[in-house]
């Protein structure tokens, strides 16, 4: 019996290293995308906090997407600009095309769910300095100028551990 107590007491502070070691998440939301159709000129802006120390922070696009979506990729383009405290666009903006495959050759989804589907991309690792806010810009480059099935678009902003640059 005592060497369950170990076990389980091993475990559980095993757990807590490894949660507790993660990146906490400084900004991660969702807008939704419109229900009759997601057009090529509707632009989705988000707008993360300013940053309060100097680092890099990685950025992730979220897709959510219902069972009427009729592609099996999506391109998406992600305009990243950043911004000083005074307002003032310090830097050029950073746009870059974001290609996610969400369905295999056979149209069956690679992500699981029964109705809504998630899929994720990383699409940046930008060094902000602290006062330093960024505005990133997500529009689609599909066929179709009306998108079906998409439900949401989302962006995770969370402190970076790598030293490397992008």
């Amino acid at each position: 019996m005592h060497r369950i107590a170990k076990l389980v007491c091993a475990v559980g502070v095993l757990a807590y290293v490894l949660v507790g070691c993660r990146p906490r998440t400084s900004y991660f939301t969702f807008q939704p995308v419109d229900l009759d159709g997601w057009t090529c000129t509707d632009t989705l802006r988000f707008t993360p906090p300013e940053a309060t120390a100097d680092g890099r922070f990685s950025l992730n696009l979220v897709v959510r997407f219902n069972n009427h979506l009729e592609y099996g990729d999506l391109w998406l383009v992600v305009e990243q600009r950043l911004r000083a405290a005074d307002e003032c666009m310090r830097y050029l903006p950073h746009r870059d095309t974001v290609h996610l495959v969400v369905a295999n050759e056979a149209g069956k989804w690679l992500t699981p769910g029964v109705v809504l589907h998630e899929e994720e991309a990383f699409v940046g690792l930008p060094h902000l300095l602290k006062g330093e806010a960024l505005e990133v810009l997500v529009y689609h480059v599909m066929r179709e100028q009306e998108l079906q099935g998409l439900t949401e678009v989302g962006l995770r902003m969370e402190p970076s551990t790598s030293t490397s640059a992008p």
